[in-house]
């Protein structure tokens, strides 16, 4: 502690180097005062060069001086100014901080007019004004306060230290701290700063002159005889220590000089409670451990060392630390050493881990982590502790994510590139699983995967060059296949295979043309024939000429649906032997080599030769064309009867840009007859591009496929013919190549139906009878190419000469007296088509109809289909010559006064007869017939009908006058001059004959408009409308208008007077008049209350609710709405038995007798109860008081009391009840669901009471002497019922409060009960807490050995042990208790829980394989599903050649077994026969088996399930079993096949002696043919058909005398044998074809119904859009 004890402060405070005064202090020697001009000397001298000494300097004064001694003669020196200076100022300079207390200056001089007094806390770098000192504050110091001060550190000016008394020993007096605050804490920030300080300054600023500077003397010195003079400065304080000292020592050796004396206070703290600081103002080094505090009072708040464990010196204060440990520990260690770390150094430092066998205080408990930095997380630190709670184990390396091994310094499987920039260490190998080998490991250095084959890349993601689809099939990369002429290259996109295709081509392998675009067919260079120019001299093609034979002529061939077109263009050229054609060809596409093809059809079974040359119109640019010159030569290329197209073998070269002519002579070397003209049908030239000079486009095995399948033949063929699959691959890509891509199909959007061809050829879909590759020509045999495409020609067969018309105008050539576009009508003139006659008429017509013959526009006035007779309104006979004459009826028919259809005239008489007109007769029409008058105003005979409106008899002469027209008997019931009105009674229209009777109702008409009976009533004419009553309506005024009524009173209707209010509706019924009423009301107008309601109908009807069952009629009184009961019935509603009854409702029968003398007793109270009422009346006049009812009144008043104190105070609150009572009996208030309802309705009451009672005692207090009895009286009444009421209430509470009482009883016994067992419950575990675990531990061994044993000695130690951080120490190695057992088994599940989690991963790794064996197995499903569509449509292939086969033997087996066919056929068939090529020899069925065997082993590879490999096991022995039968089959057709080689050499020695005779046999039949021609030419059809058919029987018998040789019929008969098996062996496969042909057609029945529910569905789903548009249009328009 430090001292309190105030001691006065020596010089030793001030530095004796550094006095600082402001001015001088001390005069120099010799210095005179200014008073040396007085007489008296008065003036002394200062000396201050030396320190003031009694005997040799006395004149000394230093600033020293102030300092005080306790000496006897102190006085005798002092501290003095310089004379005559105001400001001056002495600074104490301290040696460190001190406390202040005061400061005291006694003055030898007057005290200063002015002063102040400053403090410095920082060594005088800032100073602080402390107190302002002046005698006139306002004066000297305008800006301070005069006072007082108002709070403890507030500065003011204080005069009461400066007044002018005393003139010597004067004193002023600092205190730090005013004595008139109260200091509660004197350590706050604060009040220490205003008492501690470094140095203290004061300040004089202001002399005393004594009036000096106002007397105005002659000198101007007269102020320097005053200066300041201190005796003594009293600094009082104490050395600054916090509490933390009792002591202070200087801060320097003392020197022992006066400057420090014994027993002075020095400024450096001797520091206790392990403080330091020249104020102990903080902890000493390793004492930080709780924040630095002042020592208060008892509490010394000494600091605490700092706990490090012994791995550091040093520490330092961290108020977070110490605040979030919560006051306990605030000290944080520095600089640990031991690779320790943290507050305490009670961890281990990055990198290093704490061993667990060692204390953390031992310098070796942390060790270095061996983790390799570039795997582990955290560069390379492992876990630095043992937890369990948390997992770690101290030393372990915590592995990134892809790492794995003890240092971490190796990555895990499919991982690489170990890496401490990796985050998760290493890098996965992301194998794409698709290029990669299964089951296989990346490099864990480069992370490259093993792919698989044609896959590429680090992780086999990509395939390589010219392979692609990884990923899209089991098998991993597939090769390009670029279609070689369709793309640019064989590469392709390793995405999705795109190959970079050629223009306008499409697809993956750029082997499909885009849509609009096509691939030019082999033959697609054709130059028509019709075309080219003819070479003969003969009239240009084009023209069609008849009757010269030897001229070049165009025969146009029409197409029919029963024959195949085998021709190009619209027909063929006919060209004479020796003729020739010259075709031009300007559209080479590129230089290269074509064979030269010629379709043609003979005339005759003669074979022709062409004679080819071809020649460039200009100089061939092309290096290609130029190496091989076109020959000069002409090529002769054959053209055999047998066949229609011919090839020429030598290639020509050929190049764009260049026009060439090709001359082409056809001959005939073995013609029979030269002197017979023979024609030959040319239809075509094509070039047809060789494959084989395409650079780089064909390999020598497609070239020899190319070959080997005819794809050149069949690809020139006219006609619907099936290409190969290899020929059209081939065609494909050569098209694709030599024109850079596809071509346009470039359709006539006319001619076609759509823009779309065929994808090889370009074939438009063309309209009808519409032609051409791009459908822009009409066929032969139609006309009109348009938008609808070409009609028919359709010349009539036997109207026209040919079927053949204008394919412009569609004129077809007509026969003599035939006309017509079509030659279908005869010629004007002539009629009956085809047989067309001229027109009978008798000369009187030109023309008649083209059909019937029928005359038109006879003239002469005569008519009939013939002109036969004379027309109407003449009379004549034109037959006989005699011409018409007119009928004069009685004028002409051309005249206005014609009256007659026709006349004749009597054969008898002849006299003329008229047959009149309507409206006339007589024998002339002359007369006007009944019902018709004479028209006075016509000049002529005009017999107008009578205008009655067709309201007469016109066969009555006197239904009219005939004269005037007037109408006399009129019809219909109508009246009038001309019948125009209906009757009076009768309505309707005269003029429609409509007149009908009137019908009203009597009752709603006035009875003199319908009299009744017979008579008829009177109504509107035109409507019928009868006049009604008044508020009758109605067209026969048969109801009441709305809101009428009582039509029957026959005096109209009167108004319904509904109430308004009480009402639905202003409308009765019209018979009753009953208004429709609302709810509660009734009577006719709804005027009245209902039954079983009551009250004024005019404002509301009430209802009584009187029960039905206890009421008798009516229900209910209509004005107070009581109930009228019936006997035995009681109560408001009559719902109760009465008085004297059981009160079994509704019955209620009487009770028994005995009840009647009860009632006599009650009606006795009752009568006694109301005299006491007229007695109480009787009291008001008397007046008076009564003592008897002030009892009464007082009694009252006390119950009031009593009740109000009940109420303000109850025993218990409901609320109370609720929330502190009832929560334990929540399971009990089922049993009083209605109590606080109950509870409440009794509060209300007691209220209602409370209410009532406070009324009367208002009352009873302000009861007067004159008006006690008056009041009493009229309050008994006034309060009677509702008292007794009252009463009626409360007594009825009081069972419920008793049960209230009860449950409220029972529940605090529940909850006294539920406390007892609280308490015991408490009092056993208090019992049980520790000494049952010690007894439990010690009998069952809870760690391991009885916990008898204390903890530090127990081996296994117990379940009540703890360790230093806390934790519980129960087991430890080799120890069976419970706890450590079951810790371990729970150690073992967890280890066991990791091993099921790898052996999980481990089985997924199968899994993921029989996964992908799974998927492989449906990749290998699928395409055994391919192959099997291929081997179906091998299949179908092989069916429709079966089909031809068949057909082709049945052919072959006609012509064998005709016996009149000449050998030389049967020589050439036998030829074409043995030039067939079977599809495959047996050494490719051999490879197609191999290959079949090695797919089937390719998918043994993938372990299908048992079942599926077992029944696709089966399927491939079966399918190995047929292919080895067909191979066997192949062999034997191979060996039958030799056998008919071999015997065909046989047979060609012995045809060869046949030839002869055959030839001369065929020169005939050429002739006969010649023949046949010819007559056909002429005319003569039958009658050389007949010859030639003798001539054919000759023929016949000639071969059949010669005979063929014996040999020769056998080798027929043996290859009919052979032919006859193959048949056989055919038709079966015909067999299963056809079934598969029917079951193909169900499919196909079937996809057509579905096709067609599908359509319905379609319409019906486009149907419901529409409506839905149309409602949408609708609601979007607001339109209905």
């Amino acid at each position: 502690e430090v001292s309190t004890q105030t001691t006065y402060v020596h010089c030793a405070w001030i530095q004796p180097c550094l006095p600082f005064v402001q001015q001088q202090l001390s005069a120099a020697p010799g210095w005179v005062s200014n008073l040396l001009e007085n007489a008296e000397q008065k003036c002394f001298l200062c000396d201050s060069r030396y320190p003031y000494n009694p005997y040799t300097q006395h004149n000394s004064h230093m600033v020293e001086n102030v300092i005080t001694t306790f000496e006897p003669d102190r006085k005798k020196k002092w501290w003095q100014s310089e004379n005559g200076v105001d400001h001056v100022s002495i600074r104490l300079d301290l040696e460190t901080l001190f406390q202040f207390s005061h400061l005291i200056l006694t003055f030898k001089t007057f005290r200063p007019a002015a002063m102040l007094v400053e403090r410095s806390t920082d060594f005088g770098q800032t100073w602080k004004a402390f107190r302002y000192f002046a005698q006139d504050c306002a004066a000297s110091f305008p800006n301070i306060s005069s006072g007082p001060a108002k709070s403890v550190g507030d500065i003011i000016c204080d005069s009461r230290y400066s007044d002018i008394e005393p003139s010597t020993e004067g004193e002023v007096v600092l205190k730090a701290l005013d004595p008139s605050f109260e200091i509660e804490n004197p350590y706050v920030p604060y009040i220490q700063e205003l008492i501690t300080l470094t140095n203290l300054r004061i300040n004089f600023t202001k002399l005393h002159t004594l009036g000096d500077a106002l007397l105005g003397r002659r000198h101007s010195d007269s102020l320097e005889k005053y200066y300041y003079a201190i005796y003594e400065m009293a600094v009082r304080g104490s050395c600054f220590c916090n509490g933390h000292a009792s002591q202070c020592d200087p801060l320097q050796n003392l020197r022992g000089d006066a400057f420090h004396q014994s027993g002075m206070v020095h400024g450096r703290c001797i520091c206790h409670h392990n403080t330091e600081g020249l104020s102990c103002e903080r902890c000493k080094d390793f004492y930080n451990d709780a924040p630095w505090r002042p020592a208060e009072g008892t509490q010394d708040n000494a600091c605490k060392r700092c706990n490090c464990n012994g791995h550091s010196g040093r520490c330092h204060f961290d108020m977070a630390v110490y605040q979030a440990s919560g006051g306990v520990s605030g000290g944080v260690c520095e600089d640990c050493q031991d690779n320790t770390m943290g507050q305490h150094c009670e961890q281990c430092k990055r990198f290093f881990y704490r061993d667990p066998l060692k204390v953390i205080s031992d310098s070796q408990t942390c060790l270095p982590c061996n983790c390799d930095p570039e795997g582990t997380l955290h560069n390379g630190m492992c876990e630095s502790h043992t937890d369990p709670a948390l997992g770690t184990v101290a030393g372990r390396c915590p592995c990134k994510e892809n790492v794995e091994g003890v240092r971490c310094d190796k990555c895990r499987e499919n991982y690489y590139g170990l890496s401490s920039s990796d985050p998760l260490g290493c890098q996965p190998c992301n194998c794409d699983p698709s290029g990669s080998l299964p089951f296989s490991v990346c490099d864990p250095a480069t992370g490259d995967c093993l792919c698989q084959r044609f896959a590429t890349g680090r992780r086999c993601e990509k395939c390589v060059v010219g392979y692609w689809g990884l990923g899209n099939s089991l098998y991993g990369c597939s090769p390009c296949d670029c279609d070689i002429g369709g793309s640019q290259n064989n590469l392709c996109s390793p995405k999705d295979g795109q190959c970079k295709c050629l223009p306008n081509i499409v697809s993956r392998q750029c082997n499909e043309p885009a849509p609009g675009y096509f691939f030019l067919p082999l033959d697609y260079y054709i130059y028509e024939a019709e075309h080219a120019k003819p070479l003969s001299g003969s009239a240009p093609l084009g023209a069609m000429q008849f009757g010269q034979d030897s001229a070049v002529t165009v025969v146009f061939r029409q197409p029919s649906a029963s024959r195949s077109v085998t021709w190009t263009g619209p027909g063929f050229t006919r060209v004479p032997r020796g003729a020739g054609l010259r075709f031009t060809i300007n559209n080479v596409p590129f230089a290269m080599d074509f064979d030269i093809t010629i379709r043609y059809e003979p005339e005759s079974l003669e074979d022709w030769l062409a004679s080819v040359a071809i020649q460039p119109t200009s100089i061939l640019s092309s290096q290609r064309c130029k190496n091989k010159d076109l020959s000069q030569e002409p090529h002769a290329l054959p053209l055999p009867a047998t066949k229609r197209i011919a090839l020429l073998q030598t290639p020509v070269c050929l190049e764009p840009g260049t026009e060439y002519s090709m001359d082409v002579y056809f001959f005939q070397p073995s013609a029979s007859d030269p002197k017979v003209k023979s024609f030959i049908l040319i239809d075509s030239l094509g070039l047809i591009p060789r494959i084989s000079s395409v650079e780089n486009l064909c390999s020598e095995k497609d070239l020899d496929e190319y070959q080997k399948y005819h794809c050149i033949e069949i690809a020139s063929e006219v006609g619907p013919h099936v290409l190969p699959e290899v020929c059209t691959r081939l065609i494909v890509s050569m098209s694709a190549r030599i024109h850079n891509g596809a071509v346009a199909c470039k359709c006539n959007p006319q001619g076609s139906l759509n823009a779309s061809c065929s994808k090889l050829g370009g074939q438009c879909p063309c309209k009808a009878n519409v032609v051409g590759r791009c459908c822009d020509t009409c066929s032969a045999g139609s006309y009109g190419f348009g938008f609808h495409g070409c009609y028919a020609c359709e010349c009539h067969p036997q109207g026209s000469l040919s079927t053949l018309c204008d394919q412009v105008t569609g004129q077809c050539s007509c026969r003599r007296e035939v006309d017509g576009q079509r030659c279908s009508r005869c010629l004007a003139g002539y009629f009956g088509f085809p047989h067309c006659r001229p027109c009978s008429c008798n000369g009187f017509a030109e023309l008649c109809d083209p059909v019937t013959g029928v005359c038109l526009n006879c003239h002469g006035f005569t008519a009939g289909s013939h002109c036969e007779r004379c027309a109407d309104g003449y009379y004549g006979n034109p037959l006989n010559g005699e011409p018409c004459h007119p009928c004069m009826c009685p004028g002409a028919p051309t005249s206005n006064r014609y009256f007659a259809r026709s006349c004749y005239q009597d054969p008898q008489s002849a006299q003329l007869v008229c047959n009149c007109l309507e409206g006339y007769s007589g024998n002339r029409c002359d007369e006007c017939p009944s019902g018709y008058y004479k028209n006075p105003g016509s000049p002529g005979l005009d017999c107008a009908p009578c205008p009655c409106n067709n309201n007469i008899d016109v066969t009555d002469p006197e239904s009219c006058n005939r004269v005037t027209g007037e109408c006399t008997k009129c019809l219909h019931n109508t009246h009038g001059a001309n019948c125009q009105f209906c009757k009076p009674g009768y309505f309707g229209s005269a003029l429609d004959q409509s007149c009908q009777r009137c019908t009203c109702n009597q009752a709603g008409v006035c009875p003199a408009v319908c009299p009744g009976g017979d008579a008829a009533c009177l109504c509107d004419p035109a409507t019928g409308a009868c006049p009604c009553l008044p508020n009758v309506v109605g067209v026969t005024c048969n109801q009441c208008a709305s809101g009428y009524w009582d039509l029957a009173s026959g005096k109209g209707c009167q108004i319904c007077d509904c109430d308004p209010k009480n009402s639905q509706s202003n409308l009765c019924n019209q018979l009753t008049g009953q208004c429709p009423c609302k709810l509660g009301y009734s009577g006719r107008c709804c005027d009245e209350c209902e039954e079983n309601y009551f009250g004024n109908p005019q404002t509301h009807c009430i209802s009584c609710k009187c029960n039905p069952e206890g009421t008798s009629q009516p229900k209910c009184d209509k004005a107070t709405g009581v109930c009228n009961c019936r006997a035995g019935i009681t109560g408001r509603f009559c719902d109760q038995c009465g008085r004297g009854f059981e009160k079994d409702f509704p019955s209620c029968r009487q009770c028994h007798l005995c009840f009647d003398q009860w009632d006599t007793e009650i009606t006795a109270l009752t009568q006694t109860v109301q005299e006491l009422m007229r007695f109480a009346a009787n009291l008001e006049d008397k007046g008076g008081r009564m003592p008897s009812c002030d009892m009464r009144f007082k009694a009252f008043a006390d119950a009031i009391s009593e009740i109000e104190r009940i109420l303000r105070h109850p025993v218990l609150s409901l609320k109370a009840l609720s929330v502190a009572q009832m929560d334990p009996l929540h399971s009990t208030l089922y049993e009083f669901p209605d109590l606080n309802q109950n509870i409440e309705d009794i509060g209300e009451e007691a209220d209602l009471m409370y209410e009532l009672l406070q009324q009367k005692i208002h009352l009873h207090q302000i009861l007067n002497p004159i008006s006690v009895a008056t009041d009493v009286i009229s309050n008994i009444r006034k309060h009677f019922e509702v008292s007794l009421l009252a009463e009626q209430k409360a007594s009825g509470t009081i069972p419920i409060v008793r049960y209230s009482e009860y449950t409220r009883n029972h529940a605090l016994t529940v909850l006294g009960h539920q406390a007892f067992k609280a308490s015991n419950v408490l009092e056993q575990l208090k019992t049980i807490k520790i000494p049952n675990i010690q007894n439990l531990n010690e009998k069952v061994g809870i760690c391991g050995v009885p916990g008898h044993q204390p903890c530090i000695t127990a081996a296994c130690r117990g379940a009540l042990c703890w360790d230093s951080h806390g934790l519980r120490q129960c087991g430890g190695p080799n120890c069976s208790g419970a706890l450590p057992l079951s810790t371990d088994a729970f150690r073992k599940a967890e280890e066991t829980a990791v091993l099921l989690n790898n052996l999980t991963t481990q089985l997924r790794e199968p899994e993921n394989q029989v996964e992908s064996i799974r998927k492989m197995a449906e990749d290998s499903k699928l395409k055994g599903s391919q192959f099997n569509g291929q081997l179906a449509r091998a299949k179908n292939q092989i069916e429709v050649d079966g089909e031809i086969t068949k057909e082709f033997i049945r052919k072959l087996k006609d012509f064998l077994l005709d016996e009149s066919v000449p050998p030389e056929d049967i020589e050439k068939v036998a030829n074409y026969i043995l030039q067939i090529n079977l599809p495959m020899i047996p050494r490719e069925l051999t490879g197609m088996l191999g290959k079949i065997r090695s797919i089937m082993n390719h998918c043994e590879k993938y372990k299908l399930n048992a079942s599926k490999r077992n029944r696709k096991r089966e399927e491939a022995r079966t399918l190995l079993v047929e292919a080895q039968e067909a191979e066997n089959q192949m062999n034997k057709t191979n060996d039958k096949l030799n056998d008919l080689s071999a015997k065909q050499s046989e047979m060609e020695d012995e045809i060869a002696t046949l030839q002869a005779k055959i030839l001369m046999n065929k020169n005939q039949a050429t002739k006969a043919r010649a023949r046949a021609e010819a007559a056909h030419n002429n005319g003569i059809l039958l009658q050389e058909f007949a010859d030639i058919k003798r001539k054919y029987t000759i023929l016949q018998e000639k071969l059949k005398a010669q005979g063929p040789p014996k040999v020769t019929l056998e080798k027929v008969k043996q290859l009919k044998e052979a032919a006859e098996k193959l048949a056989e062996e055919t038709e079966k496969k015909i067999k299963r074809i056809t079934d598969l042909e029917k079951k193909l057609q169900d499919l196909n029945q079937t996809k057509q119904d579905k096709a067609q529910q599908l359509r319905q569905l379609e319409e019906q789903v486009i149907a419901i859009k529409n409506e839905i548009m149309e409602q949408e249009s609708k609601y979007a328009t607001c339109k209905s």
